[in-house]
């Protein structure tokens, strides 16, 4: 199952369409297409890509520390170190909830799923831009800033990889072929 079009964009649009053609119609012709794909990837030790969901989590965690980073420098003067440590806390915490339901939710074959990653890694990529434009105007540390753009940026090299897609393809695919 590879997107038509190039980009998360397409693999969300076709996992969609996917959903609402087997779901809906029961389109013989798609139904063996698909559980042709499930067989396919069933009979590998392990189908392509499903490593991506691990690195996907490393990534999306450094980048949520980076910001957690920024968040403690830029309050560690004004609210005082306990406060800007559970900043910290609240803003890696937070990263980790976002990402572990997407995560699930594209486990469990929904494109709710993709969707919620997609913005989750993009709000880490702005929150990382803006972090450096913040450091360049001197009111953060670097290393946040940069830690949070390069693993935002990383994530989405990965949220729009081949591995991902038929990783993602596979779970929807899977999902939707048990359900006939």
């Amino acid at each position: 199952m590879t997107p038509t079009g190039a980009g998360l964009e397409a693999l969300i649009a076709q996992c969609r369409k996917v959903e609402a053609a087997l779901a809906g119609s029961g389109d013989p012709a798609a139904s063996t297409a698909m559980h042709r794909f499930v067989a396919e990837m069933d009979a590998r030790s392990a189908p392509p890509g499903m490593w991506s969901p691990l690195v996907l989590a490393v990534l999306v965690m450094t980048a949520g520390l980076g910001v957690g980073i920024e968040v403690l420098s830029l309050l560690l003067l004004p609210v005082g170190p306990a406060l800007a440590a559970f900043a910290l806390v609240a803003v890696c915490a937070g990263t980790a909830l976002a990402l572990a339901i997407g995560v699930v939710m594209v486990m469990a074959g929904r494109c709710a799923g993709l969707v919620l990653t997609k913005w989750l890694v993009l709000t880490l990529i702005a929150i990382g831009a803006l972090g450096v434009i913040a450091w360049t105007q001197g009111d953060v540390r670097a290393v946040g800033p940069v830690v949070a753009l390069l693993g935002g940026l990383g994530a989405w090299l990965l949220v729009n990889s081949a591995p991902f897609y038929v990783f993602a393809g596979y779970r929807v695919a899977l999902r939707v072929a048990q359900r006939k």
